[in-house]
């Protein structure tokens, strides 16, 4: 055995850097899957978490976040950007021994494409990748997805073999420390899924911000969300999976304490039942400066209430309404419960006004 003295990629929890890597090999716990919800401190978070996989399942139709990490085993920081940045693939299992059928991911969470990723270590140290890696799988049947991650050191070549066919691939990646490769589960969709992307600038100032979303004839059922990748805001621009429990109208939202500068792309998922009527339909996304009484902006706003956005009370009654117009069980649902408790976190933040500083109008004609 010889030891692999650059950042090394783990195949399974508990190796070191001994080549080869013994074991399962295809169950990295340094590529992480980490699903449609963004990180707010990757650098902290998969540092401390290196002992276990925090991995999950991907949502095939939406945009997913992909993290990388890996140990400098060597005496020297490693700063892997440029022309030796990290880099990530997909391949379908029955394409895995084929390099010239893998698809690289080159997607970050802001502009431009292909992304100027970057992965640093000091030495003994863990790194981790500078930004997600987004992808939106399609659904799949009969195979499932594998990554291969490719992280470069000083002194090894670690490139991806520029042959038609890798005829051992499992003993390519035992014997290659900065390689990896985990075989990922996607959760297929039964849904009619729509993704649309809007840019988002803070500019100079940093603020509150309020990311609102409004939904006219929107069938109910639907899921809708919104995600960015790009580190910064606090907590992170992010509305997990909600369902539209009123109709015609139903308003959502979240507030962020956003730096300056700051830019991402912000992908925004709508999720409506197969079949759904979206002829009607209209949604508006809008991005919202929050101001307090006294702040100049603030006499320029508007209420929560001039937004169309329900009170906690005012969404319980709209709910209880519905259900018994539909003739349903007036027992609220967990994901009524959750759509509160997102009304509550707004109401929470006091008797402010809203300034919109950008608005996207999605029509799902």
């Amino acid at each position: 055995m010889a030891n692999y003295n650059g950042i090394f990629m783990r195949s399974t929890l508990g190796q070191t850097n001994a080549l080869p890597k013994p074991g399962a090999l295809s169950s990295s716990p340094d590529i992480i899957p980490y699903g449609i919800s963004p990180v707010g401190d990757p650098q902290t978070f998969f540092r401390s978490n290196y002992d276990s996989d925090p991995g999950k399942a991907l949502d095939a139709k939406y945009e997913n976040y992909i993290y990388l990490r890996g140990k400098n085993y060597s005496d020297q920081k490693i700063d892997d950007s440029g022309d030796n940045k990290p880099r990530l693939f997909w391949s379908k299992a029955s394409l895995l021994t084929y390099p010239g059928d893998w698809n690289e991911i080159t997607l970050g969470p802001n502009p431009p494409d292909p992304y100027p990723f970057s992965l640093v270590a000091d030495p003994a140290s863990i790194g981790v990748i500078n930004q997600p890696y987004l992808w939106k799988p399609d659904n799949i049947s009969n195979d499932h997805y594998c990554m291969i991650a490719q992280v470069p050191s000083p002194g090894y070549d670690n490139k991806i073999p520029d042959t038609y066919q890798i005829a051992d691939f499992a003993s390519w990646v035992a014997q290659n420390g900065g390689i990896a490769w985990r075989n990922v589960i996607v959760n297929n969709s039964t849904d009619t899924t729509i993704t649309r992307k809007m840019s988002y600038d803070q500019g100079d100032t940093p603020s509150k911000v309020q990311f609102t979303v409004i939904c006219t004839n929107v069938p109910k059922g639907s899921t809708i969300s919104f995600s960015a990748g790009t580190v910064g805001p606090n907590p992170p621009i992010y509305l997990e999976p909600t369902t539209v429990s009123t109709y015609p109208s139903f308003t959502t939202g979240v507030v962020c304490s956003v730096p300056a500068p700051y830019t991402t792309d912000i992908y925004f998922t709508l999720a409506a039942p197969n079949g759904s009527d979206l002829t009607t339909s209209t949604i508006d996304i809008q991005a919202g400066y929050v101001s307090n009484q006294g702040e100049a902006a603030f006499a320029l706003g508007f209420t929560h209430s001039e937004f169309g956005i329900p009170s906690p009370d005012e969404g319980y009654a709209r709910i209880k309404k519905e259900l018994e117009r539909n003739g349903e069980s007036s027992k609220l649902l967990p994901h009524h419960e959750m759509y509160l408790e997102q009304l509550s976190a707004l109401a929470a933040i006091g008797p402010v006004r809203l300034t919109v500083v950008g608005a996207v109008n999605n029509v799902w004609k």
